[in-house]
């Protein structure tokens, strides 16, 4: 059973039908009405009054090809007047459809959400207006090279951004074109449609146009976007023409443009060291995982290179523009050279070629590769993507900042820099033809070739070596004259260091000429099995001279005290042991591994001053005031003590002994100024004593009281029980 809306819906289609075949035109017709109206839809007599404007609501259950085709012509304010009238119709009409017709109903859903995008479109329009072109740009009065560059990148991030919103306009112009052409296939089908399917086609139709309009609001505003950014853009480039014309010479920009340089050529030699150590590793493979990521890891790094190259010749360009503006410079070279943009030409290609081979192989690998793997190698694909996206970009700076060295030149220097320009460029290129001869392969040793530029490095590692070893004589030397170490031991340690500098030395040569270092490590292996067995203890015992005599947290008069008791200060430290003298004037050879794996008390390591306890007892009878001023009196008559406003000798009470209450004089000492041969608690005690006569504070010592009983005692008692 049909409701009222089933049978308003049965009479407008029965109705439809009747007078379709009669409202309906044949296609060429059709299309050249479409063509007509919409180039005669703004025409209009001169001087008529113009008509008031009306939006057309199509009847949605028919709609005619060219109801639409007013709306370019239509005002802002007409078209969202349209457009709300076009809701409220549509609100309407789709009341009266059946729902039993899912098709139908979806179809509705669709033109709905079509109706709603355009207004989407007009708010992110409105969205757009408020986002500006350039904000970073800046064109100070007296503005540096820096200024300059800065101003550049804007105009040039500025322009990156306009190219992507002319493909936009060019996507919705193309999108526009087809659109016109669903539009002509949907009223063929429409024509053609018979029965049930008039409904769909009919609806597919006015889907298709109000796609359409909608297509034709986002390019609108999209044509609005690149006219107004054009001419900010053009107005920038003036300015930064005029920029140029008034640039000023700043010292801050050198040092900053000196610092950029030397970081970059930092990183070039760091990316460089790491591709050469990959390529020249010989482990060969059959897992093409592996290959791949060093493929493509080889392909990155050749990028970043790139990239570093690129940057820096940008950071020369300044600096050379920079330069000339200097008045008190009289000559500043260009900087011009063609064979970095050839090489960067090159690079870019075979690389972008390279990563398509790559990617075609990935994608073979699909049915085998899990998601994951898939993933993880587009992720390599986008790294080295970016970095040529980069690179080219940076391509296109260097060529401007060409162009303006070139101007700044012309304007301060004149002709004459054009002649030290070719001079420059044949210059270099002797020094080209230098490195391809220094680079020339005279020989080979174990498939490693062998070129001028190899024998100079090793060259210079020998000299490296040879200067070291001077060096550190030198300040052995050094240390046998300021800090009077052994004469004997620091000739030794200096042989041993030398023969370890050239050894190493030798070893890096060796390594260099491509010789196989495995059997060296073979017989090194060996050696040091041998010493690890028989000369343990000679070479611990070396190495911990090594580290005293280096490192230094012991020097000779320091006051010690080890872990085994030793007591006394350092008198010679050697390579295999060390000289203590101790209070008794005795010299005892510590072996240097106690000083190292052991516990050592440094009492004049970097303050000689310290703390030391001693204790007293004096009798209960004594007033405690009394012997704190006679300990403290005591004290500061024993040479070696120290006081200052933080560190004062202090008297302790320190508990209430059987016989005696027990005191502690707690006083800071100079340990330099302690004799090797005398004790510091001896002093204090002495002095104490005889404070404590003086004042005659008692100093108790240990009291029994004896009580005996007779043995007959117990017998008597017997007796008296018993009577």
């Amino acid at each position: 059973m049909l409701g009222a809306g089933g049978y308003s819906y049965l009479y407008k289609y029965k109705t439809r039908t009747e007078h379709r075949f009669s409202r309906r035109l044949p296609l060429v017709l059709c299309l050249i009405f479409l063509a007509l109206f919409s180039l005669t839809a703004q025409a209009q007599l001169p001087g008529s009054k113009p008509k008031e404007f009306q939006p057309e609501v199509p009847d949605f259950a028919d709609p005619s090809a060219d109801w639409w085709t007013a709306w370019t012509s239509a005002s802002p304010e007409q078209r969202r007047e349209w457009l709300q009238a076009l809701q409220t119709g549509w609100s309407e009409w789709q009341k009266d459809l059946p729902e039993e017709e899912e098709g139908l109903q979806k179809g509705a859903e669709k033109i709905t959400q079509s109706l709603e995008g355009v207004a989407v479109t007009w708010k992110k329009r409105q969205e757009y207006q408020k986002v500006e072109l350039m904000p970073e740009v800046k064109f100070p009065e007296n503005p540096t090279v820096l200024d300059w560059a800065s101003a550049d990148a804007a105009i040039s991030r500025g322009k990156r951004r306009l190219s992507g919103v002319q493909l936009e306009a060019r996507q919705l112009r193309d999108s526009r074109s087809q659109s016109l052409a669903q539009l002509r296939k949907q009223v063929i089908v429409l024509r053609d449609a018979k029965g049930s399917e008039e409904d769909a086609a009919a609806q597919a139709l006015l889907l298709a146009q109000i796609n359409h309009l909608n297509i034709i609001e986002q390019l609108e505003s999209v044509n609005g976007f690149l006219g107004t950014w054009q001419e900010k853009i053009d107005l920038a480039e003036t300015k930064l023409r005029r920029m140029l014309d008034d640039l000023q010479f700043s010292e801050e920009d050198a040092e900053k443009l000196k610092k950029t340089i030397g970081d970059r050529e930092k990183k070039i030699e760091r990316i460089a060291a790491t591709r050469t150590s990959i390529q020249s590793t010989t482990d060969l493979s059959t897992d093409p995982d592996i290959n791949m990521k060093k493929d493509l890891t080889l392909m990155q790094l050749e990028v970043d290179l790139l990239e570093e190259h690129l940057g820096k010749r940008k950071s020369e360009l300044l600096q050379s523009i920079n330069f000339v503006l200097n008045p008190q410079d009289e000559e500043s070279p260009l900087v011009v050279s063609r064979e970095l943009l050839q090489n960067a030409n090159v690079v870019i290609e075979s690389t972008s070629r390279e990563l398509a081979i790559r990617q075609r192989q990935v994608v073979a690998w699909r049915d085998e590769a899990e998601d994951a793997d898939l993933s993880r190698w587009w992720a390599y694909f986008e790294r080295i993507g970016s970095g040529l996206a980069r690179a080219n970009d940076l391509e296109q700076d260097i060529q401007r900042y060409e162009k303006a060295q070139l101007e700044v030149y012309r304007e301060r220097q004149g002709w004459w820099a054009t002649v030290r320009e070719r001079l420059s460029l044949t210059g270099r290129q002797v020094y080209k033809r230098w490195r391809t001869l220094a680079d020339y392969q005279l020989f080979t040793i174990a498939q490693n070739p062998i070129t001028l530029r190899l024998i100079a490095k090793m060259v210079f590692v020998l000299v490296c070596a040879w200067l070291l070893s001077v060096l550190t004589r030198a300040f052995l030397h050094r240390l046998v004259r300021r800090e009077h170490a052994s004469e004997s031991s620091m000739y030794n340690l200096s042989r041993v260091l030398h023969y370890t500098y050239v050894g190493a030395a030798l070893i890096v040569v060796l390594s260099m000429l491509g010789l196989d270092t495995s059997k060296l490590a073979l017989v090194a292996g060996a050696l040091s099995v041998g010493i690890g067995f028989g000369l343990q203890a000679i070479f611990s015992n070396f190495i911990s001279g090594v580290i005293l005599l280096f490192e230094r947290p012991l020097k000779v008069g320091d006051l010690v005290e080890l872990e085994s008791g030793v007591f006394g200060r350092i008198r010679d430290i050697n390579v295999r042991s060390t000289r203590i003298t101790t209070r008794d004037n005795v010299d005892i050879l510590v072996p240097n591994t106690e000083f190292v794996a052991g516990r050592v008390i440094n009492h004049t390591l970097d303050d000689p001053v310290r703390r030391i306890h001693v204790s007293f007892g004096v009798s209960y009878a004594s007033d405690p005031d009394l012997v704190r001023e006679a300990a403290l009196e005591a004290a500061s008559r024993v040479n070696i003590t120290h006081t200052d406003w933080k560190r004062k000798t202090e008297v302790w009470l320190m508990a209430f002994g059987d016989n005696a209450l027990n005191f502690k004089l707690v006083v800071w000492v100079n340990s330099n100024m302690v004799t090797s041969l005398g004790d510091s608690y001896a002093l204090y005690n002495l002095e104490l004593l005889r404070e404590f006569r003086e004042k005659g504070i008692e100093v108790p010592f240990p009291q029994r009281d004896l009580h005996l009983r007779s043995w007959d005692v117990p017998a008597v008692i017997t007796r008296a029980m018993k009577k």
